[in-house]
């Protein structure tokens, strides 16, 4: 199974698409998870109360080889942060979701995995892994000791951008956009330079929301969703003037971009995605609000 990896190129992040097609979609009414042989602590019961029951996903936070990449150093999750971590994905990500999504989305269409890593995975040419991703079906989160609840922008980058993008790739794969989302920018997409075609805010200006989303279309769709409804409108806006700095026509063509996911999510998916960034900035600006420690089943 070919696995996708994310990582970190100095400050550049790096997201690579998932491959899915909508003959790999798990059957939604059969379970891909079983729970192993033994005593069931009182967080994996809570796992299965708010994940498995509810969605078919199993998140994986013990140690357990054949979950990790073994061509790495790695360590293991702390327990206290990942309940912190299966509290957020649900609170952020899957209750956003719900709210705005039909019935079932979820149970059908997200991944059916999650593996916490307490580390970031380190290579010897100065990159760090942030995540991976196996077919849509499963992604692997690095980093999660050093989970910062009071940097949003870090929340976002290292766990919930790679998240949102990645399902992401599960949508276009299982329906796909139109073809006039890949003429905006046209011959502008750089392919594997991608990381060093693009000077300080010049991906802006060229219409293409990160220097990642240049490398095709495919990569520039699910980037803009996932930096979509992880701005604010103001921040959202912000990257609007910088990209049409000089007179650049960064501007329209992010626009004409985000009109056509706008109308892809709702005509295929029946999904609002200004309701859908709505959701999540509402459930961030509530965080200090919410008990991230909780196991308890209500």
């Amino acid at each position: 199974m070919k696995k996708i990896i994310y990582h970190l190129l100095l400050v550049a992040i790096l997201f690579v698409p998932a491959s899915c097609s909508e003959d790999d979609q798990p059957n939604p009414d059969v379970s891909v998870v079983s729970i192993e042989e033994g005593e069931m602590s009182e967080f994996d019961k809570y796992l299965e109360h708010i994940f498995v029951e509810p969605y078919n996903l199993r998140l994986v936070y013990k140690w357990v080889d054949i979950e990790s990449d073994m061509g790495y150093q790695l360590v293991p999750a702390s327990y206290k942060n990942s309940v912190k971590m299966a509290n957020l994905i649900k609170y952020v990500c899957l209750d956003a979701y719900a709210e705005v999504s039909p019935d079932d989305f979820l149970k059908k269409y997200f991944p059916k995995m999650i593996t916490l890593i307490g580390s970031g995975a380190y290579r010897n040419n100065g990159t760090m892994l942030l995540g991976t991703a196996e077919s849509g079906l499963k992604i692997a989160l690095y980093k999660v000791n050093d989970l910062n609840l009071g940097n949003i922008n870090t929340l976002y980058a290292y766990y919930f951008r790679t998240i949102f993008h990645e399902f992401s790739h599960i949508l276009h794969q299982t329906i796909d956009y139109t073809t006039d989302f890949d003429r905006i920018s046209g011959t502008n997409y750089v392919g594997e330079g991608w990381n060093s075609a693009w000077g300080r805010n010049q991906c802006y200006q060229a219409g293409f929301i990160s220097n990642y989303s240049s490398k095709e279309p495919n990569e520039d769709f699910v980037e803009l969703i996932a930096h979509y409804i992880t701005n604010t409108p103001a921040s959202w806006e912000a990257k609007l003037v910088l990209a049409e700095a000089d007179g650049a026509e960064g501007r329209q063509k992010l626009n004409q971009k985000m009109e056509i996911i706008r109308t892809y999510m709702k005509e295929f998916w029946d999904i609002d995605i200004d309701a859908l960034r709505d959701a999540i900035q509402s459930r961030v600006n509530n965080l200090q609000q919410v008990d991230l420690d909780n196991i308890t089943i209500e």
